[in-house]
């Protein structure tokens, strides 16, 4: 529906008797409203996706795991720990 909208809109705008920096301009508008609308779509179906919930507990055992092993340093382990802490809050 919305592209049969911006469809007729570009044919106004393509029509011969204007000049063509006017038709180049409607055109320019024609794109920005198609993409602003494209974006607010997009913006609002992605807030809608829910996101699993994060098991911190579970990903801190992780983490003290990889660091016995030496997977991991120290500095590495306090940066995500606190990354992970900071879910919580």
């Amino acid at each position: 529906m919305v592209r049969i909208k911006f469809l007729l809109i570009g044919v106004l705008f393509l029509d011969s008797s204007q000049e063509s920096s006017g038709a180049a301009a409607g055109m320019g508008i024609m794109a920005v409203q198609y993409g602003l609308l494209f974006s607010i779509l997009a913006l609002i179906i992605s807030s809608k996706r829910k996101r699993a919930p994060v098991n911190v507990h579970e990903q801190l055992l992780q983490l003290g795991e990889l660091k016995e092993k030496n997977i991991i340093s120290e500095y590495e382990f306090d940066q995500k720990k606190e990354k992970l802490l900071f879910k919580i809050k």
